[in-house]
């Protein structure tokens, strides 16, 4: 990177998320992204796209873990494709990671690729709180593309054997497993995400494999959460499975 020596470039990298550039009145990322790209296995695929990518923190997160993937992010909005490109600059990644404006609902790649990862959005038009602003209804609500689009981008996007990974809600996984199964993607992989050992489920995660045979391992649960008001923190279990996290970890 013309300008900035490599001290610099590793302070950002080690600094992540922190310091990541977001759309300005946009949707903020969540821990769902981090987690999410912990989860994610690309293993010796190297090829990825991130399907709703945003402000890129799921590629740059992967980037970070695997350094030799490369990965094409797709956002339907152009102010999220522009921060995500800065932040693939940024952090010395623009090379692996570029950022290009594209509906799933009929955005297709050019070449097939080994894995897709995605955060969609979780909820139908009409349910839960609407948020502010286009960008924020677009990333929470279903608002131009429902879960289905995603599975049948991913798949038509994918080599036969590629991952499909992504993360939602678990009160509608019945309708992801019918979206997956349509699209000709087979669930092989599953962990639950529960806030505290005593709650329900809060979000799920999942990998699917485009063309693969019947068959899915099930996780431990992963419990995010422990102690009580002031005392709560993350449990070392989420610390030690998503790094990413400790920033939030009440010691910084």
């Amino acid at each position: 990177m013309t300008g900035v020596d490599t001290e610099t470039i590793l302070k950002r990298r080690d600094f992540f998320p922190r310091g990541l550039i977001q759309p300005e009145g946009g949707y903020r990322f969540s821990l769902d992204s981090l987690l999410l790209a912990c989860f994610a296995n690309p293993g010796r695929r190297h090829v990825g796209i991130d399907l709703g990518c945003g402000c890129g923190v799921i590629s740059l997160a992967l980037l970070l873990r695997q350094p030799g993937l490369t990965l094409t992010g797709v956002d339907v909005e152009p102010e999220s494709v522009r921060v995500a490109n800065e932040n693939a600059v940024n952090l010395h990644y623009a090379n692996q990671f570029g950022a290009v404006c594209g509906d799933v609902t009929e955005w297709r790649p050019e070449k097939v690729v080994d894995f897709v990862v995605s955060n969609p959005p979780y909820r139908r038009l009409g349910k839960g709180r609407v948020s502010q602003g286009e960008e924020r209804a677009t990333a929470r609500f279903e608002s131009k593309a429902e879960f289905a689009h995603f599975a049948r981008c991913a798949a038509l996007s994918l080599k036969t054997r590629g991952k499909f990974i992504f993360v939602h809600l678990p009160e509608r996984l019945a309708e992801l497993m019918d979206g997956l199964h349509k699209a000709k993607l087979e669930p092989k992989r599953l962990r639950m995400v529960h806030g505290r050992a005593d709650e329900t489920a809060r979000m799920v995660m999942i990998e699917a494999v485009k063309a693969a045979g019947a068959g899915m391992k099930v996780e431990p649960p992963l419990i995010l959460h422990e102690g009580q008001g002031r005392e709560t923190k993350l449990t070392e279990q989420t610390l030690e499975y998503c790094p990413f996290l400790g920033c939030n970890a009440g010691d910084e």
